[in-house]
């Protein structure tokens, strides 16, 4: 559990989130597969999982803003795949790529979270650049 008692480590891969009453993929789409994902072949990474059944679920998806966003905290650090700090729970994996694809769209463009600097940015789904996924799922 983390310190403020928000974060449950499920011991399969996943972490609830007693606050936005959902739960976590423990790892990002870069932790396990090794390579950034643009907007759309992370669909296909979802899809593959749900199919897959990860964790035993077959309801994955990509974060809403508010749920990418809430994972956001200037008092709790992490690492990313380079080592930097990042502001995320260390209840997830350290390693991450320190960003996430949500599911707000305009256009051709899709919303970041950016754990490092707390940014959101908007850059083309075809960007493949240090872009990964946070797999999410409502609890029911």
């Amino acid at each position: 559990m983390s310190e403020n008692g928000r974060f449950i480590d499920n011991n399969n891969g996943t972490i609830t989130d007693t606050k936005m009453n959902v739960m976590w993929k423990k790892t990002d789409s870069f932790q396990d597969n090794k390579k950034w994902l643009n907007w759309f072949k992370g669909q296909d990474f979802v899809e593959i999982a749900n199919l897959e059944r990860i964790s035993g679920y077959e309801d994955w998806r990509f974060p809403t803003e508010e749920e990418a966003w809430s994972l956001f905290d200037l008092e709790k650090t992490n690492q990313d795949k380079y080592g930097d700090d990042i502001y995320l729970d260390p209840i997830f994996e350290p390693g991450s790529a320190g960003t996430t694809w949500t599911l707000e769209e305009k256009d051709s463009s899709a919303l970041i979270i950016q754990y490092e600097d707390g940014q959101k940015v908007w850059p083309s789904k075809y960007s493949h650049l240090n872009m990964a996924y946070r797999m999410v799922r409502k609890i029911t």
